[in-house]
């Protein structure tokens, strides 16, 4: 974009002791004053997630990751970045305009992350998610690319925790927290080469309801939490009820969670079984991935 400076708003001439002086206009274009570009975003091609999980399709084993109106990512341009925002919903693609900061309209690499707030100096995955009732809250994603196409990669994969109760109404989770001596769920993180989040340190992971959430006897209600691709050995994991009782728990065997995909764990649980001693859960492991939005 260049800001012009009128000295007048035409060229012409004035008379001043004989001599003829010609007024020009002056353009003055700042080396930050470029067009913003916009981007086109997309998610992977292969079975594999982003921002809001689709209904679950029993045809395809598969899940979808769509776009939703208001999301942000950052871009870099390897010197700036900056804040961009979509009026799409509900696709695989969408159109990223820009919301906030500049970025270079021909740089040689663009590097851009989902959501807004990681971004190449503040790569960090957070210790506390907020329960979204059969989804999940901001799936982490990372696109690298040399044109104003962003292939998006997933960076990591999902633990769901498919609960019943012994009696409908005994019991409404306020929170479920997890964590693993051999491998960090939230963090700093590098990328690895698989595209993968790779968390430094050993710090676990809160997904934290803003209402209790009740069970019931006669369907299974899903927790999902996103975690780091890795095997967790042992799954140390505490349920919180509404009153602030605990159950504490431990898998018998090691947990293998894949990026883009979803590790199911199923539990039956019931207002006495709170506030006792540890108890080791099995865990099921299921093979379903996602899919391209």
């Amino acid at each position: 974009m260049k800001a012009k400076l009128f000295l007048s708003a035409i060229a012409m001439t004035m008379f001043v002791s004989c001599e003829i002086v010609e007024v020009q206009e002056i353009v003055i274009e700042p080396d930050n004053m470029e067009d913003t570009p916009a981007f086109s975003a997309f998610t992977e091609r292969e079975p594999q997630t982003r921002t809001a999980i689709s209904d679950y399709s029993n045809n395809s084993n598969y899940y979808s990751l769509n776009w939703v109106k208001g999301d942000e990512i950052s871009i870099s341009d390897g010197t700036n970045t900056a804040t961009f925002v979509t009026d799409d919903d509900g696709s695989n693609s969408a159109v990223f305009t820009c919301k906030t900061g500049n970025v270079k309209t021909a740089a040689d690499t663009y590097e851009a992350f989902y959501p807004s707030s990681i971004t190449p100096t503040n790569m960090v995955l957070p210790a506390t998610r907020n329960y979204v009732e059969n989804n999940v809250e901001e799936f982490p994603m990372y696109a690298v690319s040399e044109s104003k196409n962003l292939d998006f990669k997933n960076l990591c994969g999902i633990i769901r925790f498919s609960i019943k109760s012994d009696e409908t109404g005994s019991v409404n989770i306020s929170k479920i927290s997890m964590s693993s001596d051999n491998l960090g769920m939230s963090g700093k993180f590098t990328i690895g080469k698989d595209n993968s989040a790779v968390v430094k340190g050993t710090d676990g992971i809160v997904l934290s309801c803003t209402d209790p959430v009740p069970l019931y006897n006669t369907m299974e209600t899903d927790f999902n939490i996103i975690v780091p691709k890795g095997i967790y050995n042992p799954l140390k994991v505490k349920v919180v009820d509404e009153n602030g009782k605990e159950i504490n728990l431990e898998s018998q065997s090691p947990i293998n969670v894949k990026r883009s995909g979803i590790t199911k764990i199923r539990l039956t649980l019931n207002s006495s079984t709170f506030d006792s001693s540890l108890e080791k859960i099995q865990i099921t492991e299921s093979d379903v991935e996602f899919t391209d939005r």
